[in-house]
């Protein structure tokens, strides 16, 4: 039985693209009808039976802006005919319920003032709706089983770029580094258009933002993905969903944003489509410098806890980069139901990390000792270029569909760090460099094949392998008295490392009345190799894995939702928690990774609540999460490396490690005057060391956000944003409380053709680190501030529609993702 509201929906949906058109009479248009001499006919058809469509709606739009011009009702022969058009450039919209819009262009002039577009014929398309939307018309946030979904323009209307859109979604938190993370977990998959993307950790973090603002539709929260998606990401995946209107001609857009203290991003994209072809563009420019300062203070103690010595380490510093990304897409329709895509990405960045850390030294009775300067100065520069081929068959849209994908991926990086002894009034000594060189590749093919199986059954496989290689060499030189006389470490090193993943999944879903049932599994056959170059040594390792999902939904009215939800999720150890090699962070703290660590394994379980109300929206989402062979980081206070006492950081696997909390989000809109968000999250961690193992941890954390808008006027608009959380203890450690602030305000300028911007980040100065952590012999505490503070004033233009750019592995959106069984 087909749900009374998704009809409803489309039967509003229809209404609006048609222009608001009066059903009360078949022949009234929606506005009167200019005063022109030309007019346009033609016949609206179905495709598959070639029968008339009898009250199908019927739109004229302007080419040069989308502009709604007039509009009517198909006669009950499927039959229209508009009249009183000016000269000049216009498509046609036609529409009905369960079929998908079709458009075609025509032009009036004074020598041929009738046009006929001869038949128009609509393709079926599910209409079912798969979620609970907040609103009817264009939510801010549309709830569904498996993920949530928030529109950009709505819950970031300042942002310039992706990662200022990530921190303003309610569970994301992007700090001050960059770095994304979701309910506080940094080991989350990000994808772009339901592809992963294939940077990580620093170098997403300046990706994202080169990533324009403007071109982003909305960002979907995925905690527990299905068997069909990459099992990579322990906390789930945030899907970056760029815009996809379907608008013909030419579109453009610009969007700029500048800070006092040399801080600046601005992007541009062009956009193209007519007839099969359809292009789209984006060049995005960013550089991002702000002062760091922090403490790293050192206590040393003997067995019996008395104070052998204490460090004190005072850090000022500049951190920063530039970078630049392009990225643009062809799309060809062969025929009607084959669509090929080209899509290329090129990415430039450079970064800089220069400090000075003034030293203190004092005994066991706090005596003065010494007291000394050391700088660093690092420079880093990468480069990255990934190419997609697709090829897509659609028989049946979101029902039965076939799709290929050929993906290459290669990127460079280098980095050169220089550092030195400082005395006061001697000459500098302990020089020395570190260079690092890594070249990545990487190969990937995907195929994936949808069917329907009856009214109610949807069978969704595939495959997919990828391989990934990686160089790296790393030279270490030193002059111990600066005198002059360099000579390689033996810190040096070099290494290769390879990995290859297959992987094949099927899931099947179906609906029985209001349940919706799904259930998938993914089987993956993995191998990695790590070699050594000095000494020569190789690190196989090769293992099998199962990834077995399932979601149950319940909707006994169209307000309330009820779901269960299980998913098994991997992390697979990085090349550097690999690396047996030490690297120094500074000369007291030394960091190496472990080539015997095995991937972690987390069985994920959460159930889920949604109430749709006249006046927003409330979620509440208990989870609970249990980890096997947890990678977690080891740290030993009396390790010596390079003939110094130093305080190591490296990884081993724990036994297990389990989680539970609840997510409670809510939304809130009173019309255009107040729109807000708020989430609240709290959770428990316990990490059990194992049996030979006195690491672990138990504690107790939680976190909250805010987002309010307020429309003050029709052009004027206000946001703030708030986000906190509490301290959180770690194995052997505590991490202080972390909170940050945001302010917007926000001008349109000629409808919404352009927006001037003013945003306060950080104003009250409170996006700081503090962590204290250490064992019976040394007791550290480090702080940052990350120089975040600064006024940004932004300007955003555009032109036309962003076109469509067909995503060649679809991530259905919350308006027409169609039920489990659909």
């Amino acid at each position: 039985m087909r749900p009374i509201l998704p009809a409803v929906l489309g039967a509003l949906a229809l209404v609006a693209g048609a222009g608001s058109l009066n059903a009360q009479g078949a022949s009234r248009p929606v506005t009167p009808p200019p005063a022109g001499p030309g007019e346009v006919r033609g016949t609206v058809v179905s495709a598959e039976a070639k029968a008339a469509m009898p009250r199908a709606a019927v739109s004229v739009h302007n080419v040069a802006d989308s502009t709604l011009v007039t509009g009517d009702f198909a006669g009950p022969d499927g039959t229209f005919r508009i009249r009183g058009l000016r000269p000049g450039s216009y498509y046609l919209r036609a529409t009905a319920i369960g079929f998908k819009p079709e458009r075609h262009p025509f032009s009036v002039s004074p020598a041929a003032p009738a046009a006929d577009v001869g038949v128009m014929e609509l393709t079926r398309a599910a209409v079912v709706l798969q979620g609970v939307e907040v609103t009817a018309e264009r939510p801010a946030v549309s709830v569904e089983p498996d993920r949530n979904a928030y529109r950009a323009k709505e819950v970031a209307p300042a942002a310039s770029n992706a990662s200022e859109v990530l921190d303003a979604v309610p569970s994301v938190q992007v700090d001050g580094d960059g770095k994304v993370s979701l309910r506080g977990n940094e080991n989350v998959a990000v994808q772009i258009n339901g592809r992963p993307t294939p940077l990580t950790g620093t170098q997403l973090a300046a990706y994202l933002k080169t990533l324009p603002a403007n071109i982003i539709e909305r960002v979907e929260v995925i905690p527990n993905p299905s068997a069909k998606y990459d099992p990579e990401g322990m906390a789930g995946i945030i899907n970056i969903v760029l815009k996809q209107n379907v608008d013909l001609g030419i579109s453009a857009g610009f969007n700029g944003g500048v800070a006092e203290t040399n801080r600046y991003n601005t992007s541009g994209n062009l956009g193209y489509q007519s007839g099969p072809l359809t292009t789209f563009s984006s060049l995005g420019v960013y550089s991002d410098n702000r002062a760091v300062d922090g403490i790293n203070d050192r206590e040393r103690y003997d067995v019996a806890r008395a104070l052998l010595g204490v460090t004190a380490q005072d850090i000022d510093g500049t951190q920063g980069g530039r970078g630049q990304n392009f990225s643009t897409t062809v799309d060809y329709k062969l025929t009607g139901r084959d669509v090929l895509t080209n899509a290329l990405s090129l990415n430039h960045r450079t970064g800089l990390d220069d400090a000075i850390s003034s030293y203190t030294e004092l005994d066991g009775s706090r005596n003065f000792v010494d007291a000394y300067n050391r700088p660093r100065n690092n420079d880093s520069k990468g480069t990255m270029v990934d190419y997609t081929l697709a090829l897509k068959r659609t028989i049946e849209p979101r029902k039965h569909e076939l799709s290929t994908e050929l993906r290459y991926n290669r990127s460079h990086d280098e980095d050169f760090t220089s550092l030195w002894k400082a005395p006061f009034a001697a000459p500098a000594v302990e020089r020395e460099t570190d260079a690092v060189d890594a070249l990545t590749r990487q190969l990937s093919g995907q195929l994936d094949y949808t069917r329907p199986l009856g009214k109610s059954a949807k069978l969704e496989t595939g495959y997919k392998g990828n391989t990934r290689w990686l160089d790296r060499d790393y030279l270490v030189m030193k002059d111990p008295a600066g005198t002059g006389s360099w000579a390689r470490s033996n810190l040096s090193n070099a290494f290769g490392f390879d990995e290859t993943v297959h992987a094949a999944y099927g899931v099947l879903s179906r609906s029985v009345g209001k349940v919706q049932l799904q259930g998938g599994l993914r089987a993956e056959r993995a191998s990695r190799n790590f070699d050594l170059a000095e000494p020569a040594q190789r690190y196989p390792y090769e293992y099998t894995s199962l990834f077995p999902s399932g979601v149950i939904t319940y909707s006994p009215s169209d307000a309330n939702q009820w779901k269960a939800s299980y998913s098994r999720r991997i992390r697979r150890p990085g090349t550097q928690e690999l690396n047996p090699f030490p690297v120094f962070f500074d000369v007291q703290n030394v960091f190496f990774g472990n080539p015997a660590l095995k991937p972690e394994y987390t069985d994920a379980i959460e159930l889920g609540w949604t109430r749709n109300m006249r006046l927003g929206m409330v979620q509440l989402s208990p989870f609970y999460r249990h980890t096997t062979n947890v990678i977690r980081v080891n740290i030993n206070t009396a390790d010596t490396v390079d003939s110094r006492e130093v305080t190591s950081v490296s990884f081993r696997n724990l036994a297990t490690s389990e989680s539970w909390g609840t997510d409670l989000n809510g939304q809130l809109r009173l019309g255009p005057k107040f729109n807000g968000f708020a989430s609240f999250n709290v959770f428990r961690m316990v990490t059990d060391g194992g049996s030979t193992s006195a690491v672990g941890s138990d504690a107790v954390t939680w976190s909250a956000r805010f987002n309010a808008t307020s429309q003050l006027t029709q052009t004027f608009s206000v946001q703030g944003m708030y986000f906190y959380r509490a301290p959180m203890k770690i194995e052997r450690g505590r991490f202080s409380a972390f909170q940050g602030t945001n302010l917007f305000f926000r001008k349109k300028i000629n409808g919404d053709k352009a927006i001037v911007g003013l945003r306060f980040q950080d104003p009250f100065n409170t996006n700081r680190m503090r962590i204290v952590a250490g064992d019976d012999n040394v007791m550290q505490l480090t702080a940052r501030s990350f120089g975040v503070r600064s006024t940004w004033l932004t300007f955003q233009w555009n032109y036309g529609q962003a076109p469509k750019v067909r995503e060649t592995q679809p991530q259905p959106s919350a308006e027409t993702r169609p039920a489990f069984g659909s």
